[in-house]
């Protein structure tokens, strides 16, 4: 729109021991007018900090890590910089095997936002053009009747938007998104809203946070015409790291509780199903018994203390 003033984005990336993938992603990124570029090496032992060393664009600030906090340390660390050390009006996240399409940035600083919409969620495919499923945004069943009966009749414990919603123009409200191409208001990063919980390591991190944001009352939209791609796989293999099994478990029912509520007992037997399911698939991976049963318990427990050098001896791999 005429007179219209760009606002000021941060993209914060986290990346470990991808370093061949993060150079594709920050050449897409720094073709961008991004006012500041954060990247949160999360202890990578594969020369990335040495070739972040050498690289002269002004807007790249690099964070080097001695511990690797998974993704959900490493995006809260990059958001606490980014919110107090970069000039920013709105950040965005997205990982070290993704990038904004050339266009990304330009058209989200076009949309007139309006104080009330605290998050974006961008349209994520894979480089294919693919719709990428693991990054599609959800609404929450939960908070009508007639959403939780239609949950129950598809018994998929899934809630995320259907893909023709990637082919509308008009932006659609969601109550969840990954950290895939998802843009947040600085403001509410100092304030209200705070830092991803460090503490969940890795998945659901991005969409507990962004049901955060919901429950503060603000809106999030999801914009088709705001497209990121993902380089990556729809299945998480678990030939290596097999540690990743426990969070998968403890943090899915961290998440279902938290958006269920009072209605979690009655959805669960759906949840177990799902994880029952998960076993099924990769029963004769080793020591998957021992990973479900703890992350089983720790979720209904809303224990969150146990350590991550732990989980990697309980799967066998320390």
């Amino acid at each position: 729109p005429a007179g219209h003033t760009p606002c000021t984005v941060t993209a914060v990336i986290v990346t470990c021991n991808r370093l061949a993938m993060l150079k594709t992603v920050l050449d897409h990124t720094l073709a961008q007018k991004f006012s500041a570029v954060v990247v949160v090496n999360n202890a990578s032992q594969d020369g990335t900090q040495d070739w972040l060393e050498t690289q002269t664009d002004p807007r790249l600030h690099c964070l080097h890590e001695t511990v690797n906090s998974g993704g959900a340390g490493g995006f809260a660390r990059g958001m606490e910089y980014a919110a107090h050390h970069t000039d920013c009006e709105w950040m965005v996240c997205f990982d070290d095997d993704a990038w904004p399409q050339p266009d990304a940035l330009s058209v989200f600083q076009s949309l007139p936002l309006p104080p009330a919409v605290g998050g974006v969620a961008a349209a994520v495919y894979f480089p294919g053009g693919a719709v990428c499923d693991m990054n599609r945004p959800g609404l929450n069943p939960f908070t009508s009747g007639r959403g939780l009966l239609r949950l129950l009749k598809s018994r998929k414990p899934t809630f995320a938007i259907d893909p023709s919603s990637y082919r509308q123009s008009k932006p659609l409200p969601v109550d969840y998104a990954s950290f895939v191409g998802f843009f947040v208001r600085s403001d509410l990063v100092r304030g209200p809203l705070g830092l991803p919980q460090t503490d969940l390591f890795i998945y659901a991190d991005d969409t507990l946070y962004a049901w955060k944001l919901r429950c503060l009352g603000r809106k999030i939209l999801f914009v088709p015409a705001v497209r990121f791609n993902h380089d990556c796989k729809t299945t998480v293999s678990f030939a290596r790291n097999r540690w990743k099994i426990y969070y998968i478990v403890r943090n899915r029912i961290l998440f279902y509780k938290k958006i269920a509520g009072s209605l979690f007992l009655p959805f669960a037997p759906l949840l177990l199903l799902s994880i029952l399911k998960l076993y099924w698939k990769n029963r004769t991976v080793p020591h998957i018994r021992a990973l479900m049963l703890a992350g089983l318990r720790d979720g209904f427990r809303n224990d969150t203390s146990r350590k991550h050098p732990s989980i990697v001896t309980l799967a066998g791999e320390s």
